[in-house]
């Protein structure tokens, strides 16, 4: 298996795979910093549009 980020390359083997697929999630813990982890997903969707609404130049 092959994975690409925007600089590297990175091979993995099959039991490499299957430990990261097997890792249990982690909770994140809550702070008052608003991120959208937590929303539904059609406020998250609502949310980015503002965002990038906000951000076109006029």
């Amino acid at each position: 298996m092959a994975t690409t980020t925007m600089f590297d390359t990175l091979l993995l083997n099959e039991e490499q795979a299957q430990k990261i697929i097997s890792t249990p999630p982690k909770e994140l813990a809550q702070s008052t910093v608003f991120n959208d982890v937590t929303l539904p997903e059609s406020e998250r969707i609502a949310h980015a549009a503002k965002v990038l609404a906000s951000r076109k130049c006029k």
